[in-house]
C-alpha cells in the first residue's frame, strides 16, 4: 500500500490522503472511498473514552452522548523546550467507529478529516491504547477529563 508522511500543519494529513489516493488510483486502478462510521453506540463509546498519552502529546477522548470527540495536545514541556515555535494544536475532532471487529475509527471533522486509526486491547479485551497518525498513545485513565 502506498504511504505518505507529512507532519506540516494544517494541511499535512489531507496532503497525505491525497497522495495515497492518487497513487492507488493511478497505479492500481483502486478508488479509495471514505469509510462510513457506525451510528453512535454508547456501550462502545464507554470502552474508548478516557485519557491517553505518549512522550510528546496527550490525547483525550470524550463523548457528549451523541458523538465521540478527541483532542490531541502537545505536552507543555515539549513546547517550552522547542528551539522554534511549534504549530498550534488542532481543535477537538469528531470521529466514528468503523464496522467490523478491528477497533478501527475514522476522523469525521476538522483538519484530520478522513484519517483512520485503531484501538489496541489487552488480553482481557480492555482498550489500552490508540493509534493516531502512526503514533501510539497509551491509556492513562478511563474518565473523560
Amino acid at each position: 500500500m502506498p504511504f505518505s508522511l507529512c507532519n506540516a500543519f494544517p494541511d499535512g494529513p489531507s496532503c497525505n490522503q491525497a497522495v495515497v489516493r492518487w497513487a492507488l488510483q493511478t497505479y492500481l486502478g483502486v478508488v479509495d472511498r471514505e469509510p462510513e462510521p457506525l451510528p453512535y453506540d454508547q456501550a462502545r463509546a464507554r470502552e474508548v473514552v478516557g485519557g491517553y498519552e505518549n512522550e510528546v502529546m496527550t490525547l483525550t477522548i470524550g463523548t457528549d452522548g451523541v458523538r465521540l470527540r478527541l483532542e490531541v495536545l502537545m505536552r507543555p514541556e515539549i513546547r517550552a523546550a522547542a528551539d522554534k515555535e511549534l504549530p498550534p494544536d488542532y481543535p477537538p475532532l469528531e470521529f466514528g467507529l468503523l464496522p467490523g471487529d478491528s477497533d478501527e475509527y475514522v476522523i469525521t471533522s476538522g483538519g484530520m478529516k478522513g484519517l483512520r486509526g485503531f484501538f489496541t486491547r489487552d488480553d482481557r479485551g480492555a482498550v489500552v491504547g490508540v493509534d493516531l497518525a502512526g503514533r501510539l498513545f497509551t491509556r492513562v485513565s478511563t474518565a473523560w477529563q
